[in-house]
């Protein structure tokens, strides 16, 4: 999720301790400790994206989303969080801080990336599989709005500041989790339109509740599509798999081509010559398509020694143009 959300979901969850407290009663520094510390762990495992990396395709898919997010390591995150909480607020009791940190970056952090169609890599360094849900998008404002008209309300009503923000936390989980039994409810239906699929995806689609984008997977083609509550899958497109000689052996070896390959769970590829023995390397995947065609592409020049001179992320056009090809489409009439 993006880092305002992991923020006031930190926020929300310090507001759990002493949930008995009457009403305008003044805070002891370990509250206060309790709330920075939760915001903190909420938000240092992201501090990654400042890490050095080769180009913007290893950042993205190897410096980002690292052991910083990963369940083994959580402890430590907690830790640094709860000693920054402890150097403001030195009074304040260490264990209640540490738990409650502890707590923040499991439940506002490691999960949100969770049930995002991104995915994140929970169990490194055991396993460097990206583990998803996909319930949400990255960024969805009917997750972050409750917590932040919470937080709101808390600011501007100090003497019910636990209740607001605890309301903005129930209704953001709530949301949340009716995403997540649509998408199960989406998923049955497309597969019973297609019985003979080896594999069914449902994806959330870009700002939509009822809209899901889908993938079905056939012994030689993607059907890629959307589907709503209440009507049938929608057909948009059909891809040919990508054949293994698209990339050979040891193009598939090269660091950043292999992240690119292991990143796509339904990858459309490409490769095309270029100058001086420079080969086009064109890795998208279809959990991100628009009516059928990829809108996340990672596009990378390997060079004759099988050196990558350069590596970009290509996002189908900008959210304005994305926006008009959805409404084109939309305002065609159905045959």
């Amino acid at each position: 999720m993006d880092n305002l959300t992991h923020g006031l979901l930190g926020l929300a969850l310090g507001a759990l301790r002493r949930p008995e407290a009457p009403a305008g009663s003044p805070l002891t520094p370990t509250d206060k400790a309790v709330l920075l510390g939760s915001v903190l762990a909420a938000e240092l495992p992201d501090l990654d994206t400042l890490l050095p990396a080769a180009n913007s395709v290893d950042h993205a898919l190897r410096a980002h989303r690292g052991l910083s997010h990963a369940l083994a390591f959580a402890p430590v995150v907690a830790l640094a969080a709860t000693g920054l909480a402890l150097l403001v607020f030195r009074r304040a009791r260490f264990l209640p801080v540490y738990v409650s940190s502890l707590l923040a970056l499991a439940v506002a952090h490691l999960l949100p990336d969770l049930w995002t169609g991104w995915g994140t890599r929970l169990l490194l360094p055991f396993s460097d599989q990206r583990l998803t849900l996909d319930w949400t998008m990255v960024v969805d404002p009917l997750v972050t709005l409750p917590l932040l008209v919470g937080a709101g309300v808390a600011w501007r009503r100090r003497t019910h500041w636990r209740r607001a923000l605890l309301v903005g936390l129930a209704c953001s989980a709530a949301y949340v989790g009716l995403r997540g039994v649509l998408q199960a409810t989406l998923t049955s239906r497309v597969r019973e339109a297609w019985p003979s699929a080896e594999r069914v995806q449902v994806f959330p689609a870009w700002l939509s509740l009822t809209t899901w984008r889908y993938v079905v997977v056939l012994p030689s083609e993607y059907v890629a599509g959307t589907v709503s509550p209440g009507e049938p899958p929608l057909e948009e497109r059909r891809l040919a798999r990508p054949a293994p000689e698209v990339l050979t052996a040891a193009m598939r070896a090269v660091p950043t081509v292999h992240e690119a390959l292991a990143w796509a769970r339904f990858p459309v590829v490409s490769s095309a010559p270029g100058e001086g023995g420079r080969t086009s390397v064109r890795i998208g995947d279809l959990r991100y398509h628009l009516h059928g065609e990829p809108t996340l592409t990672f596009v990378l020049e390997v060079e004759s020694d099988l050196s990558v001179s350069e590596a970009r992320l290509e996002r189908g056009g900008s959210a304005r143009e994305l926006i008009e090809r959805w409404r084109t489409v939309k305002e065609i009439p159905s045959p």
